[in-house]
């Protein structure tokens, strides 16, 4: 019957199973487990997860860094991110809870839901997992948004140099078509300018 289970089981529903998966993978980059890791290493962290917890190995890096630009997790200043944070990010936006609308207000709403489920939570958990509004700390979010618009405006810059370069080489060919024809009708245009129209 468990085998029956096993096979019949819906993988893509979030459950217990993923939570094994993410802790083995977290591990890997925190083999000391101090329950943290850097940010850049979230990216591909995150890859190597299947979903719905992951983003899976053939998600696209921009992909997964507006993700993460979503999920907007605390930043330490050293440059890491927790492992509650992370989790709970992922989770968070995995289901959909409270990610519509401004972000601040969605983590006071949440905020005040947990208080009131689980009334012994640690306030220095609660302030990882979901930060208090008005602190105006750097966020995963907030990085990984900066990141994307530096990429956006790199490739503009690149597409708009290669519009001019095209534009460029188009305007050279048509002066040359330009010449060109002005030397093949020169003679016409000098007996115009003489007025000996009859040669």
């Amino acid at each position: 019957m468990d085998n029956f289970d096993y096979l019949t089981r819906d993988w893509s529903i979030l459950g217990p199973h993923h939570l094994d998966e993410f802790v083995r993978v977290w591990s890997e980059y925190d083999p000391d487990a101090k329950g943290r890791i850097k940010h850049l290493d979230v990216v591909t962290l995150l890859r190597r997860i299947s979903p719905p917890l992951g983003f899976g190995k053939l998600c696209p890096h921009r992909v997964a860094c507006k993700r993460l630009v979503s999920m907007n997790m605390p930043l330490n200043s050293d440059g890491t991110v927790m492992f509650n944070a992370t989790l709970f990010a992922l989770v968070r936006t995995g289901l959909k809870i409270k990610t519509e609308g401004n972000i601040d207000q969605a983590n006071e709403e949440l905020r005040a839901i947990i208080k009131k489920i689980w009334k012994r939570t640690n306030p220095k958990v609660l302030d990882q997992v979901c930060p208090p509004a008005g602190e105006d700390e750097i966020t995963v979010g907030k990085f990984y948004a900066t990141y994307l618009i530096q990429d956006y405006f790199r490739r503009f810059r690149k597409r708009k140099e290669e519009e001019r370069k095209r534009g460029l080489h188009r305007e050279k060919s048509v002066r040359k078509a330009g010449l060109r024809t002005l030397h093949d009708i020169g003679p016409e245009i000098r007996r115009a300018i003489s007025g000996n129209l009859e040669e």
